[in-house]
């Protein structure tokens, strides 16, 4: 049975490390450590015939376009995580406008059906607040259009390492809970806000699905796919794989089991808000 590759929940593999991804394609396997216990390291084949799927997770795919007829036998998709926040929540590139082009480009390349958009994590602190949401969501889907299949959205999940951060910049969210639970669930502010935009995204044809939230899945229409989904797997590849649950991801994920390639702590972007990174990031472009 071929296997779901996630490249990468740990870091952003296509816009930082997209050569050493192809150099594994041709290589025909990678070594992954396990992050809570390094020694222990699965061999993981890349061959077509023992993939069923690639899905990419990025902040910006362009650095991927160059090479990617390497993925001519592979079925695959893209999440590209666009919210506009800038600095200092988003201290390094792209901007708004760079990554909407990135994404259309992408979409140009590889087919709307490839390419999923995430405005994740919705965050309200400073001057995040609920009219910045609407208006920011608004912008950026006049310009995302009709590139993409559909858009997941998801509310900020409090981490211990990512609250540091962000309280450090005076931009924690009032209430956090502890660490790994919703900081925004039920009747709040957050609800209202995703109520919002899933009304813009209405209006403008665009399905959207949330990301581990099922409260807001029961409030909010939605088109109720996980981020690794087997309806879009199947759609894209006849090789048989497992659709079961992912028992080894956060409560509320719904996505089927995969295996994540990369390593955490290796993205530069510096997202404060970012579960991935657990040290201090050098700001770069």
């Amino acid at each position: 049975m071929a296997i779901v590759v996630s490249a990468s929940r740990r870091s952003d593999i296509p816009s930082f490390y997209s050569e050493w991804f192809y150099e594994r394609l041709k290589a025909g396997s990678v070594d992954v450590a396990n992050p809570y216990n390094p020694g222990q390291v699965r061999r993981v084949s890349l061959r077509p015939e023992d993939v069923a799927c690639f899905v990419f997770w990025t902040r910006d795919a362009g650095p991927m376009l160059d090479g990617i007829g390497a993925l001519d036998e592979y079925a695959f998709y893209f999440h590209v995580t666009i919210t506009g926040y800038g600095p200092p929540l988003e201290p390094s590139g792209p901007t708004a406008g760079e990554a909407v082009e990135s994404l259309r480009a992408l979409a140009a390349r590889v087919g709307a059906r490839r390419v999923v958009w995430r405005y994740d994590p919705v965050l309200l602190a400073g001057p995040y607040d609920a009219a910045w949401h609407a208006e920011n969501f608004r912008r950026l889907a006049d310009g995302i259009g009709g590139s993409v299949r559909h858009c997941v959205v998801s509310l900020y999940d409090a981490y211990r390492h990512s609250a540091a951060r962000l309280r450090k910049a005076g931009l924690m969210p009032a209430h956090a809970p502890e660490e790994g639970l919703p900081l925004l669930h039920g009747p709040s502010a957050g609800t209202e806000v995703v109520q919002t935009l899933a009304g813009i995204a209405r209006a403008k044809g665009l399905p959207m699905s949330f990301c581990a939230e099922p409260a807001l899945a029961g409030a909010v229409p939605s088109e109720r796919m996980a981020c690794i989904d087997a309806r879009i797997v199947r759609e894209l590849t006849a090789r048989p794989f497992s659709d079961r649950k992912d028992k080894n991801q956060r409560a509320g994920c719904t996505c089927i089991e995969s295996v994540d390639i990369g390593s955490y702590g290796t993205c530069p972007r510096g997202c404060l808000y970012c579960y991935a990174n657990r040290r201090q990031i050098v700001k770069r472009r």
